[in-house]
């Protein structure tokens, strides 16, 4: 009788609620889910959208190897752009390969970008990489590394 009560006491306790474990592959789709999302909202130039992706502690450095200390910092680079529609380049990041940490609630994106200029020829290319972090609100960018590769100077 013990044993059956205290079944009881284990069974009722877990939530209703409780998540079934995420695969590495949801973890990937949710990514690249949120990567694209992302791109709409640089093309229509959605702010809240853009920083919808990134955590509260985000930094990266960008192409031209500038460092961004802060997810506000790069906000406000993108402002600057969204407020200049007619010189401002539009962005878009091609991820490559999605890789999910067994161990960790970390994900590492690499990819390539384009960024265009508003009559749609290339300015510049390059290669990024993306730190994800799993938190509360779902997967969320840590940090960005960004490589101009082609393209000229501005």
């Amino acid at each position: 009788m013990l044993k059956l009560a205290a079944c009881l006491v284990m069974i009722l306790s877990i939530p209703a609620h409780s998540q079934t474990p995420r695969t590495p592959a949801q973890d990937e789709a949710e990514i690249r889910a949120a990567r694209t999302f992302s791109n709409k909202s640089i093309v229509r130039r959605n702010l809240l959208g853009v920083g919808d992706s990134l955590d509260a502690d985000f930094v990266a450095v960008i192409g031209d190897g500038s460092f961004v200390p802060s997810r506000e910092a790069y906000l406000k680079l993108f402002k600057q752009g969204f407020d200049a529609p007619k010189t401002a380049l539009t962005y878009e990041r091609i991820a490559d390969t999605v890789e999910v940490s067994a161990g960790k609630p970390l994900a590492a994106e690499r990819g390539h970008w384009i960024a265009t200029l508003p009559d749609g020829s290339v300015a510049y290319t390059g290669t990024y990489m993306a730190m994800w972090r799993h938190t509360g609100d779902g997967w969320k960018i840590r940090s960005e590394l960004y490589v101009t590769l082609t393209g000229a100077a501005r």
